[in-house]
Order: structure tokens, then sequence, then C-alpha cells
């Protein structure tokens, strides 16, 4: 008889849905919804019912692999984990002797989320250190700039959207990254709510809108500050509230009104009765729900660009209440404690932002502790000149040859290191450039606390079977490699449920592993209301529309001033000459960033969207391949004529990968980076589009 167990995904997604998994006779025969969970009740997207493609199909890696032919040929050949082993240990033991351990990048991104890949740290600090990446590829712009805001990430509960009378989408598409959202956000216009997009296309998530505003490739905070000066000198704002709860509000003031509707109109390319419709609709529904997508802060302006954004809601005290708010991610969740660690090494040197991988890998400068003499020559200086460079990387939980900005220039950059080893599931872009591959195990294979960004729960993620072929979870590749150096394998646990019990505890969570193997766990301190009690743990405590963090950290301006990006045909006008196509991605619905792009069951034709004005310049017909490309890169995919993208601008779904489709959109994106929090600003992209008929 099937054997039914709860667990979680724990993928980087918003959802972190439960999960009901039925296994027969060691093996997982289906995936479905939890129906007794908060969290998801019983809705999971079509990636999760077709996790058993996931662990069973053709393209899952059993074996560690050593590369035989030339790096990137894809060329390996089976070997033993002893042998694996044995060559990392040999390889990693002469590095660190001959250039000191932060020779070695130790690069882990989010494929899936939970505290057990923590694992890593106590390897790495026995190892006596690693060099380390900041920053990210994903949301920290937007993070940062909200803490600095508000002091806390986190937003109501998402089934209270079904109290709003008016949501707007801003920069977000919840029918394909948030599907739990999107299912209250319908109940809501079920229910006699209205609904605004604000995209530089028309998604899938705004079908039903009463309004679509289409903002210019990176001008959102033009629009925002913009929407603000109309609800300000239209008195469309609730005087007390900011009086009482808000840092900034006159200096704020003075800054709006140098964004008028005719010059906002002008710079957002949006015609001026659609920005005026906005504000009418806010007018009658002053509180109302604002969803906030992690697209908008992919600019080198993007920090600036969410606080001016978040900003919104304050104005018209739309917080703290039912029905409203600003809504991004929700991390109320205590962070979890990782009980294991040994020491913290000196030698760790976090000196590469991961947006700027590509141009930083081979340019490493000598660590803070090790200085070059002005007087060194000869063999001296020439041995503390090795010791700047990288020598090894290890990348785990990461795709950086698709998902990492500026791949070409990456890989040459890779090329010059002496030994990659990458732990996968699959045979990604960047396992194809490893010397040694090593086969993971997925989620049903390994125990886990999972927390969330979407919600606030934890969750336990169950190992339901045993690994396929001789996968191990990094743990346990942590723990044999340390007993080869010697280390103290206390700090490298076993992962089983003891280990999971002690992760509880020393996180002071209330809740043991039966009450986790029947539902999630919520924080007594969880807020349904998010700021119902109105405190803000900024500097001045309140909102701050004035923020001098800013400036002290950042060297930002205190205010949420509106500045061009790069790379578009104001600030680059060399380059738009040539390239005159503005790229932006988005997220797939068959796709978590770049995983699942394998999958035989999700293989689709890459395509590219292009407004029909654009292809006819360009003698292009709907179906015909074309080439796209720039200064950086090129690759050729299909050509879909639509008007849901405006003049100007092409639109492709991120994630292909260029080993299996021959696309890789990060071909073309050069490593700029925002404004705060370090993050990939992928969406300053120019290209140029041509028919290869």
């Amino acid at each position: 008889m099937p054997k039914t167990i709860n667990s979680v995904c724990p993928k980087d997604c918003f959802g972190s849905c439960s999960l009901e998994v039925e296994v027969e006779k060691g093996k997982v025969i289906k995936v479905r919804g939890n129906r007794n969970s908060p969290v998801s009740q019983g809705r999971i997207c079509s990636k999760g019912k077709n996790y058993p493609n996931l662990v069973y199909g053709p393209e899952r890696l059993l074996y560690p692999l050593q590369r035989i032919g030339e790096r990137g040929k894809s060329e390996f050949k089976r070997i033993s984990w002893e042998q694996a082993l044995n060559i990392i240990y040999e390889k990693l033991r002469g590095l660190r002797e001959r250039y000191g351990p932060e020779s070695v990048l130790y690069y882990v991104r989010f494929a899936n989320l939970g505290v057990m890949k923590n694992c890593a740290y106590s390897f790495w600090y026995q190892f006596g250190g690693f060099t380390s990446t900041y920053g990210g590829l994903c949301d920290s712009a937007a993070q940062e700039a909200i803490n600095l805001t508000y002091g806390k990430v986190k937003h109501n509960k998402i089934s209270d959207l079904e109290n709003s009378k008016l949501i707007i989408l801003w920069g977000t598409n919840p029918a394909y990254t948030n599907i739990h959202l999107m299912h209250y956000l319908n109940k809501a216009l079920d229910q006699g709510a209205k609904l605004i997009s604000i995209d530089i296309r028309e998604n899938e998530s705004g079908k039903k809108s009463n309004l679509y505003l289409n903002p210019r490739v990176g001008t959102d905070g033009c629009l925002a500050l913009g929407v603000a000066n109309q609800l300000i000198e239209s008195n469309i704002i609730d005087a007390d509230f900011i009086n009482k709860y808000t840092f900034g509000f006159d200096e704020f003031k003075v800054l709006t009104r140098e964004y008028p509707l005719d010059k906002v109109s002008a710079i957002t390319e949006i015609p001026i009765n659609k920005i005026k419709s906005l504000i009418n609709y806010i007018k009658e529904n002053p509180e109302y729900a604002l969803i906030c997508g992690m697209g908008v802060q992919r600019y080198t302006n993007g920090g600036q660009t969410v606080r001016a954004i978040s900003l919104l809601p304050a104005l018209t005290a739309s917080l703290g209440k039912k029905g409203c708010g600003f809504y991004f991610s929700d991390r109320q969740a205590p962070e979890l404690n990782w009980p294991f660690l040994p020491e913290k090494p000196d030698k760790i040197r976090n000196s590469i932002a991961a947006a700027k991988l590509a141009s930083e890998l081979d340019h490493q400068t000598e660590p803070p502790y090790l200085c070059v003499p002005a007087c060194a020559t000869g063999t001296h200086a020439d041995r503390l000149a090795r010791r700047q460079a990288l020598k090894a990387i290890w990348i785990e939980e990461a795709n950086p040859m698709t998902s990492n900005p500026n791949v070409n220039l990456l890989a040459k950059a890779m090329n010059k290191l002496e030994f990659i080893v990458v732990a996968d599931l699959f045979l990604t872009d960047t396992a194809r450039i490893a010397d040694i591959i090593l086969p993971v195990t997925s989620m049903f294979e390994y125990y886990d606390l999972i927390t969330g960004y979407g919600h606030s729960y934890i969750q336990l993620q169950q190992k339901v079977i045993e690994p396929s072929g001789e996968c191990k979870h990094e743990s346990e590749i942590y723990r044999l490699l340390g007993k080869k150096f010697g280390f103290n394998l206390d700090y490298l646990p076993e992962n089983n449920l003891s280990t999971i019990e002690k992760i509880i505890s020393s996180s002071n969570l209330d809740t043991d592993i039966d009450e986790l193997k029947e539902k999630p766990y919520l924080h007594p301190d969880y807020q349904e209301i998010a700021f119902n009690d109105f405190k803000f743990n900024t500097s001045s405590q309140k909102i701050e529309f004035f923020c001098q963090k800013m400036k002290d950290k950042w060297g930002e301006n205190p205010l949420p001033i509106y500045r061009e990006a790069v790379e578009n045909k104001y600030t680059s006008p060399d380059i738009y000459k040539r390239y005159p196509l503005s790229l932006v991605s988005s997220h797939a619905l068959k796709k978590m960033n770049s995983q699942f792009s394998d999958i035989t069951a999700f293989q689709e034709e890459p395509f590219i969207w292009i407004n029909p004005s654009d292809a006819e310049k360009r003698k292009i017909k709907n179906g015909d391949k074309v080439k796209v490309y720039n200064q950086r890169g090129n690759f050729i995919l299909k050509a879909l004529l639509t008007k849901k993208v405006a003049k100007g601008i092409v639109h492709i779904y991120f994630g292909w990968w260029d080993g299996v489709h021959k696309v890789n959109i990060n071909k073309l994106t050069g490593d700029y980076i925002s404004d705060i929090g370090y993050e990939a600003a992928f969406h300053n992209c120019l290209v140029e589009v041509e028919n290869t008929v």
C-alpha cells in the first residue's frame, strides 16, 4: 500500500508549498498539495506535480564524474566517491598550502531554501578560510530599500487580499511566480475589487486589469514620484498619519514638486490620462494593496525605485489595516540558528559581488591581513602576487553559467581557474565546465527546515526515500571530506532528525519534530496585519521618507530621487545607436530561475516577444528565427510578434540553458550593479534583433 508523508517544496519560490508525497516500495509515485496545510491548502504548481520526473528522469546525475576532455566540452568519465574525494582533498590541500585558503571561492546561491546548507560553513571555517560573495541576483536591492524605509520586510497575510477593494500589481506576475497570492487576488476580483497593473509588458496576471500602465524600462521610480506629487497636490493624503508615523515628509514633498504630470509622462512614456486614471482609482480607494515585484529593482537605480514605490501607501495611511499595505515578501519568521559552527577564521575574503562575478573573478586583491611591501622584488613579490588570485571554485545550489550576468566573460574567467567542483543534480551549464561533478540528493532524499519568503511559516522537509544512485547530501560530502582533512566532525553532523531537533532547540522554536510532521510552525510574534502596531525599526522609529542611512551606508540621496538607469537611449546614446531595443526578462511558468530547464516534461522552443512595429522594420515575421545580439554576445531563437510589449522593448523568459537550448539570455546582460544592496541590474541591457532568413 502507498504511504503518504507530509513535506514541503524547498525551492527558491514565494510558495514554499506544503506537500503530500505518496511513496510505494521506496519510490515517489505522486506529489500533491497538502490539503490540510494553512499555507497552500492543496494548491501546488505544475512543477511540483512533476517532481517524480525530476527525481527519476534520465537527466539526473547519479554518480561522481571527472572531466577527461577540454573544459566546457562536457566530456566526463564516471569515478568512485573515494576517487572524487581524494582528488578534491589533494587539490584543496595543495592550494591552501601554496596560496592560502582564500584562493578557493565558495559560491552558493539559493536553488533550495533551508538551514542545512549551512553545513558548508562548518567545513570551510575549519578549512581555515575562503573567498565568498556578497549581494544578490534576486532581491537584495529591494530588501535593503524596504528595511531602510520601514525597518522590516513584511506584509499582511496573503489571504487578507480578499478584503482589498483596490489592488495594484507593480512589476510582478504572481500568476507565474506566486500562485497562492494569485488565488486570493482572484477572490478579491470576484468580489468586485479593482485591479491596476503596472509593467513594461502586459503580463499573465493583468488580464482582468481595469487599468494597465506600461512605463519605459527603468522609469518606475519616476512614475512613483509623479503619483506621489499628484496625491499630495490633490490632498489625497492622510496628514494625521503622516505627522504621527513618518519622518521627512516635508523634504519629500519638495522633491515630488520636481515631477509634474507632463514631465513624468515624457520620461515614462505613459499617457497623462492613464496616470490621472491611476490617481482617481487611489482617490476612490485610498486604502489599497500595492504588490511590488522584483523586476523593478533589477536596474542601477533599483533601490531608490523601490523606496519611491514603497512610500506610496504611507501617503494615504494604507498600512497596518485589513485590505491594504505594501507587499514584497514576508520575512517575519525568525532566523534559524545553525548550532554547529566552529570558531570563525580570520582568512575569509568577502570580496566579490555576486552580480559582478564575471568581471571580478580573476581580479582579486590582497586580503587585508596580507600586504605586499613596496620594496618586494623577484620571487618574493611574485609569490605574494600569486596569493592574490583565485585558483579554485566550489559551487553548490547555484548555476552561475546560466544565472549570472555576462556569462561569456564569466566563462573566460572560469577557464583561468585551476580547479572547479560543482555539486548538482543535473548537468547544468555550470556543471559542464567542472573538473569534478558531485551528484547530490533531491528534496525527497534528505531532512531540512524550510523558511520561505512568500509567507512566514517554518516547515519540516522530510526524507521520504533513499538517495538515487550514489547521490549524497552536501552535509555527507563535507563530512567525508572533513575526515580526510582531520576536521572535528562534531561540527559536521549527519543529516538526520537528531540534527533537526538541535536546530529547533537552538532556534528557540516552540515546536518539535512530531508537531512539524503534521503542520507548519508559525512564530507567536507573527502579525497577520503587518505593522498593525505602527512600530517601525528604523533610525527614527518611523517610516522614512528621508533616510539618512541611504547616504551614510550607500552614499545615496536620503530622498528617493529618480536617476536614469545605465544603458538606455539617454545614458548610453552610442550603444543605443547600435542596439536600440531594451531587453527585459521575466520568470517562466515552467521554470524556477534556471531550474527545470532540462526536464523533458517541460521542454519548449525558446522564443522572444517583439512588437509588430519593431518586427516590420527588421522584416521579421511571426515564427521566424532571429538573432539577438549586442557587444557581449548573441544567440538565435524564435520570434513571436505581439503588442503585449511596447515598441522599443523585447522580452524573453529567463532560464533556458545554453547547453540544452543554445540560448542563454545572460550572454547579453552586463554585470551592472544596483545603487544599494549590490543587486544584479539585469534589465539594463540594449540589444538588436535581426532575421536569420
